[in-house]
């Protein structure tokens, strides 16, 4: 969607010498990269379903493009929806989570996912944004990465090449504002896990906190890979 790019991604694959192109399956026509083109996959959020391919036939694609991608054994970064996505490319039920989960929470990771090479340098527990209504288990095979107190699967690494996130390190305080401008409706019914827009701004500055997540990950994923070309999809 327009208010769920790159973001802090962006700013770090460019500041480290990488290439990163967009494709924005929203959009008429999209052409998806071709497989030798690019060295690793950026899956982003949205606030389509998984299960919305009768509304949105565009996530046919997407999916098939995916599992392409899965099988030539590419880096793959998936956010949010992308998770949600990878998860059941990879055998994983995707479903509605007990609650929406909105705002700035706390995710604690495991002492064995922290073991984990792509985790390296990762803290126990972080404060980080949420913004979904779904979630998925964890795919067979793969370990799951953390948890909160609104959602037990807060993300899974799958091999040493494939891990999915559910909350949003790539997030900018400008983007935090433009999501609750288009999304800002599931904020309005009064649930445990969904702060207001008040209370997200109040804890804006979180947003650093998902940010040395993020580099820290994109920079192991390089060190264990070497790649030089990064395509995203959102």
């Amino acid at each position: 969607m327009p208010d769920e790019g790159p973001g802090h991604a962006a700013d770090w694959l460019a500041a480290h010498g990488h290439t990163l192109t967009c494709t924005k399956l929203f959009e008429s026509n999209p052409v998806f990269p071709v497989l030798p083109d690019f060295d690793a996959l950026l899956l982003l959020g949205g606030a389509m379903s998984v299960h919305d391919e009768d509304r949105l036939p565009w996530l046919r694609n997407e999916k098939a493009f995916i599992h392409e991608t899965l099988r030539a054994g590419k880096i793959t970064l998936a956010i949010c929806l992308g998770a949600q996505l990878v998860a059941e490319a990879l055998g994983a039920e995707v479903k509605p989570n007990h609650a929406p989960e909105i705002g700035f929470w706390t995710v604690r990771f495991s002492a064995k996912s922290l073991a984990h090479p792509l985790l390296r340098g990762w803290p126990e527990k972080a404060t980080l944004l949420h913004w979904h209504l779904d979630t998925f288990t964890v795919p067979p095979g793969a370990m799951r990465v953390g948890m909160s107190a609104g959602c037990a699967t807060q993300g899974f690494v799958w091999g040493d090449g494939v891990i999915g996130l559910q909350f949003h390190p790539e997030m900018t305080v400008a983007m935090v504002e433009q999501l609750m401008a288009f999304e800002g409706h599931e904020q309005a019914e009064e649930q445990e896990f969904v702060q207001t827009a008040e209370q997200i701004r109040a804890k804006l500055k979180s947003v650093w906190k998902g940010r040395k997540l993020l580099e820290s990950l994109l920079a192991n994923l390089v060190a264990l890979h070497e790649g030089e070309t990064v395509a995203s999809g959102s």
